[in-house]
């Protein structure tokens, strides 16, 4: 199993809670619903704490099977039809980063 977990800031052009509401939705929906290859989706929202700015606003997580399963869905049309415009529209710095996951509690 690979986990692809984004960090990630809003842009500056939404309020933390009107990115928030974007993400939850439409991005996350949308995403659900277009890439059905995934294995599971999350998506954590950093506490805003006042004048305690994080390092990240969000971070998400994506499983899949292996990293053909990822690469498949980042050269599909969907992805660059459908996810990409949206991640603009999202407004969103991001990295991404491939992990294997190796649960010790669950």
């Amino acid at each position: 199993m690979i986990k692809l977990i984004f960090t990630g800031k809003k842009g500056p052009d939404k309020t933390f809670e009107e990115f928030k509401k974007y993400y939850l939705e439409t991005h996350a929906p949308l995403t659900v619903k277009t890439c059905t290859n995934m294995r599971k989706y999350t998506v954590n929202f950093a506490v805003q704490r006042p004048g305690k700015e994080t390092p990240f606003d969000f971070i998400a997580e994506v499983w899949y099977d292996d990293i053909a399963a990822v690469q498949a869905f980042y050269k599909s049309d969907d992805y660059k039809n459908i996810i990409q415009p949206d991640e603009v529209r999202l407004g969103a710095t991001a990295q991404a980063v491939y992990y294997e996951e190796f649960v010790q509690k669950a």
